[in-house]
């Protein structure tokens, strides 16, 4: 493996300028490079288009994953002609792969130690979104198309805010009014059954009557989380996208003196007809969904933008008055429409005591698991043993990107992901300086010098198509099916925005510094809102990462032998079959079965048998199945249902060791067949669960209260004293009314240890 200098202009136009030589003939790896830019592209676009905070409990984001992996087997395959393979490969890029690779370690150990399937899709999501920035950093050459993937995402951005727009006005209030006239119908139709007064349905009902937008997410942040960065970019595009004054606008492939033939120049009304239009539609949105963290992330990137360009004289007093007018205008039409109230900020103290609250027991966590962490995909499980006893909810993250990252796969992972954000952050410095020496291209691998038609970003364009249509089709196998609306509002405003951005793809400029800013967006808004590990918000980050290195052109060039090629080929095939054989086709397999069985109720068993037996590192069949054979043992009485019942349960409670639900639902079942059958085994095993259930969740007050009683039970005052007294102290402090007892099991708790205390029975 041998090192180059960067070669300046690697990259050139299929459009032959006044006085230059002919294109020589493309070498098969070049020509197939725009189709994989097209199809990188495709994937980027579509994956924030269904949810992608069930990507870790329901595995919906692998058939991406996959995409990516064979998108890198083709790269390469293209590759193998040439007799020297050349990458673009910075120590940054290598921090990565570092970091990527801690991160797979601690998921293999998670696999074996604690639950293996949603450590296994979060393995697999990592692995997919670190493919997406290196694919992002080899295949993007040209400025151009830099630039087209930027106007691209910016028009996915107005697409989400205008569906966003088009549920706070009116499918979200249609559908509280249709809930309000027949709850029952339409919890059954959504296979929900929420009992009345129950939590889950009071939670259900909670969110129901809340006002934020969601477009394709599951949580209102996940939306702003994406919008804010791409609404800086898109302000970046205002303030930094064309040349200086003085300066003629020309394309990218034409060196100083020539003209390209037909040439109009870039239209500064259309530009910001695009920039205003965009601007304001994901503007609105994202005041609407009310998420402080993208406010300050935002005013943070606005600030930034200030003062980054201030010093080249972009910004105008003029402009600066027109932005804050815009700002108060877009402020005033929320608070008229209702999505804006004095809460956002008198709330903002508590919203911030929660946060404080989950990072407090995250770094708890950490102190426990200082070398792999608590496994990726298992902190929603590894946190309750953690949770303080006034803190608000069950959380499936820490709220806070380093937080996640070092509680899950551990502290060196954690280092090397702070590595690879000060390395981009240094390089984006570096680049920023010499930007005004280099050449207008890109440097790129694989013999890109040749490629005079390498600058291709009409496949970027079509792969941006393409992905829109492949993330509404892989979502309709997702909990959360997207509505019609998003193509037929959404998609057109999509494409409105880039057809107004072209003229900038063609002849404006993408300074290193723009894709800089967007990150520290994004990150402000990763430090308090969102995680990591929803890849439809942190894809965002990956690809601003690849545009930003590759703008700022610091990474050297490394040539591979046709050896190592090969090798490196083989590595990247193994990973696609390792990814298919240990989540993908388990994934679809079983879940289609458990589909099956909610449809067909009398062959529910034999569905989600052949569920369990898809999937072997899933504990959700095999609960299912424990709750249906324990249902049918409570109601026949049959000795061969209770012995599956065990079996069953046994099995899932080895797949989900630290899943304190799992074995509660183990505890109410045996304590439930002792009260039936008076038998002394069933107690023990009920005491034993309980006991476990308390050792994961120590600070819940039902969960006290139920081993309390079940120690009353067995005849053991002592423990029933101990656990009561917790249960009710827990109650009486916890400031959130869904946390507190059941007021019949509160009263029966409360008799219970008073005729402990006075020696009756």
């Amino acid at each position: 493996m041998t090192r180059h200098k960067r070669v300046p202009s690697l990259a050139g136009s299929g459009d032959a300028g006044v006085g230059r030589p002919p294109a020589a003939p493309l070498p098969p790896g070049q020509r197939l490079r725009p189709w994989l830019l097209g199809g990188a592209c495709a994937l980027v676009v579509a994956r924030p288009l269904f949810p992608s905070e069930s990507a870790i409990l329901r595995g919906d984001g692998l058939p991406v994953v996959m995409l990516w992996i064979a998108l890198a087997v083709f790269w390469l395959l293209g590759a193998i002609g040439h007799r020297e393979f050349r990458l673009r490969l910075g120590w940054v890029d290598g921090a990565v792969l570092v970091a990527v690779g801690l991160h797979t370690v601690s998921g293999v150990w998670a696999a074996a130690h604690a639950s293996p399937r949603p450590a296994l899709n979060a393995l697999w999501e990592w692995i997919g979104l670190a493919l997406s920035f290196l694919l992002v950093r080899q295949l993007v050459l040209g400025k151009r198309e830099a630039r087209a993937v930027v106007a691209v995402m910016a028009g996915l951005a107005v697409a989400l805010a205008v569906y966003g727009l088009y549920q706070y006005f009116y499918d979200l209030p249609a559908t509280r009014a249709r809930y309000e006239r027949d709850p029952e119908g339409m919890l059954a139709e959504a296979g929900l059954d929420y009992a009345r007064g129950s939590r889950e349905r009071e939670l259900f009902e909670n969110r129901l009557r809340s006002v934020e937008p969601l477009a394709t997410f599951a949580l209102t942040n996940s939306l702003a989380g994406l919008l804010a960065p791409w609404l800086i970019v898109v302000l970046g595009i205002a303030v930094a996208g064309t040349r200086r004054p003085g300066e003629a606008n020309r394309p990218d492939d034409l060196r100083p003196g020539e003209i390209e033939p037909g040439s109009r120049g870039l239209s500064r009304t259309r530009l910001w007809l695009g920039v205003l239009g965009a601007a304001g539609t994901i503007g609105m949105c994202l005041v609407l969904t009310k998420s402080r963290t993208a406010y300050l992330a935002t005013i943070a990137g606005v600030v930034l933008l200030g003062a980054l360009w201030r010093v080249r004289a972009r910004i105008s007093g003029k402009l600066l008055g027109a932005a804050a007018a815009a700002v108060a205008l877009l402020v005033a039409l929320a608070i008229a429409a209702g999505g804006l109230d004095v809460q956002v900020l008198s709330e903002a103290g508590k919203s911030l005591g929660y946060r404080v609250q989950y990072w407090e027991s995250s770094l708890g966590m950490i102190a426990d698991h200082p070398w792999t962490g608590c496994g990726p995909g298992n902190f929603r499980e590894a946190y309750p043993a953690y949770k303080l006893p006034t803190a608000s909810e069950e959380i499936a993250d820490p709220h806070n990107f380093l937080l996640e990252i070092w509680s899950t796969a551990g502290t060196p992972a954690m280092v090397a992901f702070v590595g690879v954000i000060a390395g981009f952050f240094v390089s984006a410095i570096r680049g920023r300086g010499r930007q005004t020496e280099r050449s207008d291209a890109l440097p790129g691998p694989a013999g890109a010098a040749d490629d005079r038609a390498g600058d291709r970003p009409w496949f970027v364009l079509g792969g941006g198509a393409a992905g829109f249509l492949l993330g509404i089709l892989i979502g309709l196998s997702s909990e959360a099916v997207v509505g019609p609306f998003l193509l037929i509002l959404g998609l057109p405003a999509g494409a409105g925005t880039v057809a107004l951005l072209w003229g900038w793809v063609h002849q404006g400029e993408l300074p290193a510094a723009l894709p800089a800013v967007a990150v520290v967006v994004v990150l402000v808004n990763l430090s308090a809102a969102g995680a990591l590990v929803f890849p439809g918000v942190s894809g965002t980050l990956w690809l601003l990462m690849a545009l930003g290195l590759n703008a700022a052109g610091t990474a050297a060039v490394v040539t591979f032998s046709r050896a190592k090629l090969m090798g490196l080929l083989v590595l990247v095939f193994g990973l696609g079959v390792a990814c298919y054989n240990t989540a993908y086709s388990p994934v679809v397999r079983s879940r289609a079965a458990m589909g099956l069985a909610q449809e067909q109720p009398r062959r529910a068993e034999q569905w989600l048998l052949q569920a369990a037996k898809a999937d072997p590192w899933a504990a959700e069949p095999w609960n299912r199945l424990a709750s249906a054979a324990f249902s049918r043992w409570a109601v026949d009485g049959e000795t061969a249902a209770f012995g599956q019942f065990e079996r069953c349960v046994e099995r899932a409670c080895t797949l989900a060791p630290n899943s304190s639900p799992g074995w509660r639902m183990r505890g109410d079942c045996y304590f439930a067949a002792y009260q039936k059958m008076g038998r002394s085994q069933d107690l023990k095993e009920a005491l034993k669960a309980y006991q476990r259930v308390v050792r994961l969740y120590p600070n819940d007050a039902e969960h006290q209260a139920v081993l309390a009683l079940a120690m009353k039970a067995a005849g053991d005052g002592q423990g029933l004293r101990e656990h009561g007294d917790r249960a009710l102290w827990l109650d009486e402090i916890t400031p959130h009314a869904d946390r507190k007892l059941d007021r019949k099991l509160r009263d029966e708790l409360r008799n219970s240890l008073q005729r402990n205390r006075s020696g009756q029975n």
